[in-house]
């Protein structure tokens, strides 16, 4: 299995604040752990960095980088251009200028550019669902939207590019949907390493998450078929550890799994399912669910199936009462007008809170009707709320959801105190 280098899970983003040296894992192809792993490829004149991460982690790859060689930087690879991949790059081009260095090139697919565009149009959403996220470890989770800058590349390829601007390291990257639509993956063709991005993510593939735009999961198993492939000796993840020995093995038994996903909710959407039932059954076959690569430690199979409703279908849910929805609001009122007010829902929710996750969860829904209700009780409900949301991320193993869940029982606290 993978080397635990950094296995990906609800406190990784706190682990990779640990300084791990970069390690050579094949001749002159360097490891460097962190939350967004960085890959640097050394040549006889010439060194590629793949990944320089989150713009607070460029020093570190710097560092790291000449503390290995002083040859100049000739490339720096964006395998794709999420934050936590491809903004450590100003440190770079800051290295190269002090030593006298031409600037690298910066390689990646045409799409990174787009990305950008569309991160600087929609940058204060961006922020604002960055702080949801993050908000659990403090203030500022959208300081990595509001203090990043854009270095786009300035060699954009469309479906794949040869690199032999680095003598004894030839490298070739290869465009593939997954994650994202703009997702690169390394070959080094002499090592026989591939640099995965976040292909790899060490666990069941991240192809769904509820605040950013649509993931491909098809197409995602059909690159991973396209690395296994070409045999490698390692592969480096975007998040976790180097996969060896068992490379091939991870990289087909997580293609097969998303294989099985696509195919089993298209499945259902034809024989006239609705998204309410697709999610409430749709689970990975149990011998996929057992596989040490498939644990939900990252991604989790409910998100990847929204994912996947939301590119074959419309948004009708097959409730017409859904199509011209009235506000939570209005709906809660009615509610509490029903039940003889907040008291019964709230005291109905306590004992929900004491049962297994299936109960807890509803015990939310009955809590959000006192919430949007907008009576005297509104506190005391999110305070309820908030203990609730940290019960939940106690039993969710995915990183995302973990996080989302205990963000949000961060401001579900702020709330209760705003409303007295």
């Amino acid at each position: 299995m993978a080397t635990d280098d950094q296995q990906p899970g609800p406190e990784a983003l706190g682990k990779s604040a640990t300084q791990r040296s970069a390690r050579e894992i094949a001749p002159g192809v360097y490891f460097l752990a962190g939350f967004g792993n960085t890959t640097i490829i050394v040549g006889d004149d010439g060194v590629a960095v793949v990944d320089p991460g989150l713009f607070i982690n460029g020093p570190r790859v710097v560092g790291e980088l000449r503390a290995i060689t002083d040859l100049p930087v000739r490339y720096v690879i964006y395998t794709h251009g999420h934050y936590d991949h491809a903004f450590g790059t100003p440190a770079l081009l800051a290295d190269a200028q002090d030593r006298g260095h031409a600037a690298p090139d910066i390689v990646g697919h045409v799409n990174v550019a787009r990305r950008f565009e569309r991160y600087a149009k929609t940058s204060g959403h961006l922020a604002k669902t960055f702080d949801l996220q993050f908000a659990s470890w403090g203030p500022g989770g959208g300081d990595v939207v509001r203090k990043a800058t854009y270095c786009p590349p300035t060699i954009a390829y469309e479906d794949r590019i040869a690199l032999d601007g680095i003598a004894g390291m030839p490298l070739e990257c290869r465009h593939g949907l997954g994650e994202t639509d703009d997702h690169t993956w390394v070959w080094v063709p002499d090592a026989k390493v591939i640099v995965g991005g976040d292909f790899i993510v060490s666990s069941l593939p991240n192809a769904g998450t509820p605040f950013r735009v649509q993931r491909y999961v098809l197409e995602w198993a059909e690159a991973l078929e396209e690395m296994a492939a070409v045999e490698p000796v390692a592969v480096v993840s975007g998040h976790g550890g180097v996969f060896t020995d068992d490379a091939t093995d991870m990289l087909l038994t997580t293609s097969q799994a998303l294989r099985w996903l696509d195919g089993e909710v298209v499945r259902r959407i034809n024989e006239g399912q609705w998204q309410e039932q697709i999610l409430a059954e749709v689970e990975l076959p149990s011998e996929m669910a057992a596989s040490e690569y498939l644990q939900p430690l990252y991604g989790c199979t409910a998100f990847a199936v929204r994912d996947l409703l939301r590119r074959y279908m419309g948004w009708y849910d097959g409730n017409p009462s859904m199509l011209f929805p009235s506000t939570r609001a209005e709906v809660a009122q009615e509610v509490l007008a029903l039940a003889g007010g907040a008291e019964a829902l709230l005291q109905r929710a306590e004992e929900l809170a004491a049962g297994d996750a299936a109960e807890q969860q509803r015990a939310l829904h009955l809590v959000d009707f006192v919430v949007y209700g907008g009576g005297p009780e509104v506190a005391d409900a999110h305070r309820r709320k908030a203990d609730l949301l940290d019960l939940r991320a106690d039993s969710e193993r995915s990183f995302v959801a973990h996080n989302v869940l205990k963000s949000a029982a961060v401001l579900e606290r702020q709330q209760a105190d705003d409303a007295g």
